[in-house]
């Protein structure tokens, strides 16, 4: 096809949607005006292939899942296999985020069932909970386990129960439970890396977190032998000197737990969750101002960078010497960057993010063509040299949506050439022998318009990341089709494996997780113009969320498909079809997924508020421009429409 036809063909299209979309004008003095603005689709085209897709997607994920839950619960919720408590947990954590997209409500009746069965099992069987909540567990861990918990929000704020756990969970670390004194308001430390309904713990075996990597004794021990445990003495040495270095004090992943203590700002609008998130995150920023610009990693009880460590200020758990160091590092401040920002509309908070970017952006090197970044930091300075994954600076673009940002993406996008990705030497449920996991190009080269379908990991979902920015970047038009597709193999996949009855996962524990069916990364980019949502305690961010105005519940109406086009500080291209042939679809557009944006136009009509709805016609399509002002609302709870 010649580029003037395709021209031609946008412009017939664009011309053809301004007129067949009526925004509703305002009534006559003698009729109420609608509390949110109308806007009805009057077009017929061909449905799109992408919103076939996406449909075909919804229907797999409701038909597929009561399969999975008939093949790993027992009556009453409980998983009739167990792996670790953050993985368990973990199971059904995309059901109640697919019903507030769309799915079926009995998927979140399940979740819900199986949450309270889980943390059963867990507090009297096993005794590692006490209210529902891990008694003493690394935030790495914690913060993954209990984002589906989070996403009960979206589904449905009002359950009493959930909204009592939240603010009980989030009590942990306000102080008002006095057997968890996790937090240290006079030095804003959370006080120990394990922690949780039982208060910090200062005493853990040090043998798979210093074998394993995750964390040092320098400058204390500068370099620990292997076999140091064979010898008693020698172990008893290194497990004081580990609960005495390593174990007292904050820690970067701590920056966490911020996502659930905004859940519960989110679900009871009480001020004092979101002035404890903010104050948190204050004292991290300041304290990598005090560390030059670079985000310390081990702060003792006394407040202290490098307390324990003869002022250093790395080394501590998960932190900038740990084997997996950027990835827990940047989730956790991907976390904390957002739920700032979005309690308090301040952008300054993104600097928390962003500062640590540009910190490794000013250590990168090209070789062989590839643009590399130091992984971690040890007693030679900067080290552990591979590609930056681009999900880091995706979600401060998608936060910030500004022109410097972007010029960051790109420099990521442009800046690697070869494959594998950056972890790929580093995925094995064994102690890695030293240089094993360096990263080596394996000779492949990137293309990051390839959508992955067989990723072998729910939090490895962000390398399908990349795709989307180039189809956003317009350099990926297929990207639409291709995401439907390979999320629908996924499903197939879990489907196949759960027929099977034996399929085993190298990770044992994430046995069940990995045959769980309901997948809703792509349906959360294409539909809601979202990055991958953070999988350690972030709450979905998105440009866009939708509501039933028939059914008057949350998610897509049946039959309507929805494609975020395109994004910018403006606002966004949104295309909403009905692929139905014979009813009419409502559907209620939000503004941001927490109702923080305000919408200013409908394709140059002007308008005001959160909402707008849009009408659907059997067989149509709305081309929508959505002019948007972003966090212009002030946040104070899940937002839910006025349903007429």
């Amino acid at each position: 096809m010649d580029r003037s036809h395709i021209m031609h063909t946008l412009v017939h299209r664009v011309i053809t949607a301004l007129l067949t979309l009526a925004v509703a004008l305002p009534l006559t003095a003698a009729q109420p005006a609608p509390a949110i603005p109308v806007v009805t689709a009057g077009g017929t085209e061909p449905v799109p292939q992408w919103a076939l897709l996406q449909r075909q997607l919804i229907r797999a994920m409701n038909e597929a899942a009561p399969l999975y839950w008939s093949a790993f619960t027992e009556r009453g919720g409980a998983l009739r296999r167990s792996g670790k408590l953050d993985d368990d947990l973990e199971s059904f954590a995309s059901w109640p985020l697919f019903y507030a997209i769309g799915g079926d409500e009995w998927l979140l009746d399940r979740s819900l069932e199986a949450f309270s069965a889980i943390a059963r099992q867990w507090s009297y069987e096993r005794g590692s909970m006490r209210g529902e909540f891990p008694k003493h567990y690394d935030m790495l861990h914690t913060s993954e386990g209990y984002v589906g918990f989070q996403y009960f929000g979206l589904a449905d704020p009002g359950i009493r129960e959930n909204v009592a756990r939240a603010k009980r969970f989030a009590g942990y670390y306000l102080g008002e439970d006095p057997e968890a004194p996790n937090y240290d308001p006079r030095h804003k430390i959370i006080r120990s890396p394990l922690n949780g309904s039982a208060g910090p713990e200062f005493h853990s075996d040090a043998g798979y977190v210093l074998d394993y990597g995750h964390a040092s004794l320098h400058p204390l021990v500068p370099k620990l032998e292997r076999g140091w445990a064979k010898d008693p003495a020698r172990a008893r040495e290194i497990q004081k000197m580990y609960d005495d270095v390593v174990l007292r004090g904050d820690v970067i992943m701590n920056l966490a737990v911020t996502g659930l203590v905004t859940h519960a700002y989110l679900l009871t609008g009480e001020e004092k969750y979101k002035r404890w998130v903010l104050e948190y995150v204050d004292a991290w920023m300041a304290r990598t101002r005090e560390n030059g610009g670079i985000i310390p990693d081990n702060i003792g009880l006394t407040g202290r960078i490098g307390e324990y460590r003869k002022g250093q200020w790395w080394g501590g758990f998960f932190g900038w010497t740990g084997r997996y160091s950027l990835e827990m590092i940047f989730n956790s401040l991907i976390t904390a960057s957002e739920c700032a920002y979005l309690l308090s509309g301040d952008a300054r908070y993104l600097d928390l993010l962003r500062s640590q970017i540009d910190v490794l952006l000013a250590q990168a090197v090209v070789r062989g063509g590839d643009l590399l970044v130091p992984f971690r930091y040890g007693p030679g300075g900067w080290e552990d040299f591979r590609p930056l994954e681009p999900y880091v600076v995706s979600h401060l673009w998608h936060a910030s949506l500004s022109e410097a940002d972007w010029k960051r993406v790109e420099r990521i996008l442009k800046g690697a050439k070869h494959g594998p990705y950056a972890y790929a030497y580093a995925d094995s449920p064994n102690a890695p022998d030293p240089g094993a996991e360096a990263w080596r190009p394996d000779g492949t080269l990137i293309d990051w318009n390839f959508v992955l379908s067989d990723v072998p990991h729910r939090n490895q979902n962000r390398r399908n990341e990349a795709p989307h920015l180039m189809y956003l970047a317009g350099s990926n038009p297929d990207w639409p089709v291709k995401v439907m597709q390979a999320e629908y193999q996924q499903v197939m996949r879990c489907v196949d494996r759960i027929r099977g009855g034996t399929w085993e996962h190298l990770w044992k524990s994430q046995t069940v997780t990995e045959q769980n069916p309901v997948v809703t990364n792509g349906l959360t980019q294409a539909a809601m113009g979202a990055p991958f949502p953070c999988f350690n305690g972030g709450l979905l961010r998105a440009q866009v969320r939708y509501f039933d105005a028939l059914r008057k519940r949350p998610g897509l109406p049946e039959d309507t498909a929805a494609l975020v086009e395109a994004i910018d500080a403006r606002g966004i291209r949104l295309t909403l079809v009905n692929t139905g042939a014979v009813h009419e679809r409502r559907v209620i557009v939000q503004a941001g997924a927490f109702g923080e944006h305000t919408f200013t136009e409908v394709n140059g009509a002007p308008v005001g508020g959160r909402h707008i709805e849009v009408r659907l016609p059997a067989g149509k399509t709305a081309r929508l421009r959505l002019g948007m002002t972003r966090y212009g609302a002030s946040v104070s709870g899940y937002t839910t429409p006025k349903f007429r």
